[in-house]
């Protein structure tokens, strides 16, 4: 069943003129947990304030864990209205450097002190009694691009020529990885990088402890993030999913609601739902309108989480939120519920590319989440059996991976794009395979509705005997398309 989380700063909580009321407006919202920031770029908030502020949340009736930010990150991402807002990293870490040879400020590149400062800082908020530690916003190496991220510093390059005997330099990395010919070394790099994030994790892992690790928007390798490694060797990790349209702006597109819907999925690929929680976020502050709030945790009910937890980095939201949210939790529950009775399955299957280390496109279309499909993204290295429908939509290489994978499916449908690209491979294949069909469009990043109307078309034309959703006003925004009852076949 959902449950529902907040994430902020401390101090709101030791506010005694406000805090009362904050406290009564999260539960009145539903909020059963809270995490606090207790370390930050690499300074430790003050324990005995952190201890404070969780003995009031707990006295009233709250859990308590606690998140940090352990690398730092690109930007202030925690509060712009904030000029105080404390965001160098320590004297004694080093700055990320990019691919150009350009410093990554506020971002600390992942190094022995960085990492032996973490888990110290995993140590104290153990002992200040906190049981989770969530390495939150973000631990990565990375911003979100299509690229194999990762430091490019001398030290590092140096550490990985050592590690996989190899004999280069910023300049020839940066060559070789954008041509995107030499997959060994792509992989080498990718997984060099990931073993420096798994690493900061590891150190968190300890005794009384629960690390979790926040996932950017379609998240994966080439930000050094493998999820299956660290579930292999840390199983009991929590794992934040990035949703990405953080304000009205973005989050008024339809195709934004599509990739957001399309992001968890893929995630989930991963992760078991226990362990996953959404990231039903608004930044910069009170720039998404409190009902797109409310839609926001709709969609991450609907994708199947579990756990939604809503944050704002420093700011704590004020009472309209707090006030939108107690108004629409009996229709939250209620829609949990509606949700949780039944496994998802998923017929239609996405083609996401084969691996990180490929760095292929990042966000794929979103288009057949738009047309009311059943579906999924998924990678060639993933294994599911559940798929009657694939449609290979985008610039993504048809690999022997996925060669293999299509007699398994009753139909392939590749777009304009990904049979151009992979041309030979296909006409090579039609020669003996009867499932594999060409149509005649490009699915696009933001399709419209009339691309909508055409795939809805394409599907028709089939037998397929999947439920999906054969009415609906996609391009509507407001408050009643939440409302808004779907008519499936």
């Amino acid at each position: 069943m959902m449950k529902m989380h907040y994430s902020m700063a401390h101090e709101p909580l030791l506010e005694l003129s406000t805090r009362d009321a904050l406290v009564a407006n999260m539960k009145k919202a539903g909020i059963e947990k809270i995490w606090i920031a207790g370390f930050l770029s690499g300074d430790m908030i003050d324990l005995e304030e952190l201890k404070q502020a969780k003995a009031f949340a707990e006295q009233n009736g709250l859990e308590v864990g606690a998140l940090t930010i352990p690398v730092g990150h690109p930007g202030n991402s925690l509060n712009p209205d904030d000029p105080d807002s404390k965001l160098t990293i320590p004297a004694h870490w080093h700055y990320r450097i990019d691919k150009r040879g350009e410093t990554a400020y506020f971002c600390g590149a992942i190094d022995t002190f960085l990492i032996e400062d973490n888990g110290k800082a995993a140590k104290l908020l153990c002992d200040a009694g906190f049981k989770e530690v969530f390495l939150d916003d973000d631990l990565r190496i990375g911003n979100l691009n299509d690229s194999i991220e990762g430091c490019y510093c001398d030290a590092c390059v140096t550490e990985f020529n050592a590690i996989y005997r190899r004999q280069e330099t910023r300049e020839t990395l940066r060559a070789r990885l954008a041509d995107k010919l030499d997959l060994a070394l792509m992989k080498d790099w990718v997984a060099f990088q990931c073993d420096k994030v798994t690493a900061v994790m590891k150190a968190t892992e300890m005794e009384g402890v629960q690390p979790g690790i926040m996932v950017m928007h379609f998240g994966d390798e080439r930000h050094g993030i493998d999820i299956p490694a660290i579930r292999e060797q840390i199983p009991n990790t929590l794992f934040r999913v990035g949703e990405h349209q953080f304000n009205d702006r973005k989050f008024a597109n339809p195709y934004a609601k599509g990739e957001e819907m399309l992001g968890i999925a893929y995630h989930l690929n991963f992760i078991d739902k226990p362990f996953a929680y959404s990231e039903t976020t608004i930044f910069p502050p009170r720039s998404l309108k409190a009902h797109n709030l409310v839609y926001k945790a709709k969609l991450a009910i609907a994708a199947g989480l579990e756990n939604i937890l809503f944050m704002s980095g420093t700011w704590a939201m004020d009472d309209s939120y707090w006030k939108a949210i107690a108004n629409a939790l009996p229709v939250l529950r209620a829609f949990d519920k509606a949700c949780a009775d039944g496994e998802r399955t998923y017929p239609v299957h996405l083609a996401y590319g084969t691996h990180g280390a490929y760095a292929e496109p990042i966000i794929p279309t979103s288009l057949p989440v738009l047309a009311g499909l059943p579906v999924k993204p998924l990678r060639a290295d993933q294994c599911d059996g559940d798929g009657e429908l694939l449609l290979f939509f985008g610039d993504y290489e048809l690999t022997p991976q996925w060669q293999a994978k299509l007699p398994l499916y009753n139909q392939v449908i590749f777009d304009q794009k990904a049979a151009l690209k992979n041309k030979a491979i296909i006409e090579a294949l039609m020669a003996t395979a009867s499932n594999l069909v060409c149509w005649d469009q490009v699915a696009t990043s933001k399709p419209d509705i009339a691309e909508v109307s055409l795939l809805q078309a394409r599907i028709g034309q089939e037998a397929s005997d999947f439920p999906r959703v054969a009415e609906g006003e996609p391009y509507r925004v407001g408050m009643a398309e939440e409302l808004r009852e779907g008519h499936f076949i």
